[in-house]
């Protein structure tokens, strides 16, 4: 999957700023309903249902948004904006809540016990330099990645497996929380698409970057990187 959107936009229950730089004004009868989004594995699901919601008559806008797993949606007081997002997250295997503050992803993926896992960062912020959080003496996996990135939990759930298997081998991971934060734009402003792996030999010598899920070739750069 391409991670393509690097910005949200912002909902207003009475103007909605268009692609032509106008405004539009919604009814006055018009109202927003907040459905926070629970269990989600991935932000292609909260989008699918926003793209779903604003075909329905009496939708005036839907918007997802991903870092809090809520979906915003302004409609006419006669729209059961509720048990429409409810009946889509079944569909889909998750659940729907009303109200804001409530929308979660599925928790991380869990790693065996003793493996050199550490979550760097996890808000975005900035990281100025990853030589500190390299191991010594190991393959080092850092993974840029989000928790509303679907692809990315495949990576971890790889990783699972690799450290099972490995003791040489540490991962290290950075949630990006969106594109615009401090630790994207230092790091990802020339990468289309997450996750985004770093493969570190052990002599802490980047040997290869990966945008994108490439599993084949993340277990090359480990082999490579543990190469005396």
């Amino acid at each position: 999957m391409r991670i393509s959107v690097k910005h949200l936009f912002t909902l207003s229950a009475f103007v909605l700023l268009t692609a032509c730089g106008g405004a539009r004004s919604y009814p006055k009868d018009a109202r927003t309903v907040i459905v926070s989004l629970d269990k989600l594995d991935c932000s292609d699901c909260g989008d699918g249902i926003a793209r779903d919601l604003r075909e329905r008559p009496g939708v005036y806008d839907a918007r997802f948004d991903r870092r809090k797993a809520e979906v915003q949606v302004v409609a006419a007081p006669n729209v059961d904006v509720f048990t429409a997002v409810r009946t889509l997250a079944a569909e889909d295997g998750f659940e729907a809540i009303l109200g804001a503050g409530k929308g979660r992803y599925l928790e991380h993926v869990p790693f065996p016990e003793g493996a050199d896992v550490r979550m760097v960062v996890e808000d975005g912020s900035d990281v100025p330099d990853l030589a500190p959080h390299l191991a010594s003496g190991k393959v080092t996996v850092v993974d840029f990645s989000a928790e509303w990135c679907g692809p990315c939990r495949q990576v971890d759930e790889h990783m699972a497996k690799v450290l099972g298997a490995r003791t040489d081998v540490a991962y290290r991971r950075l949630d990006v929380g969106d594109w615009d934060t401090p630790l994207a734009k230092r790091y990802l402003a020339n990468v289309p698409q997450l996750p985004y792996v770093v493969v570190y030999d052990k002599r802490g010598v980047a040997i290869d970057r990966i945008a994108g899920v490439d599993l084949a070739r993340l277990d090359r750069a480990i082999i490579k990187g543990s190469s005396p």
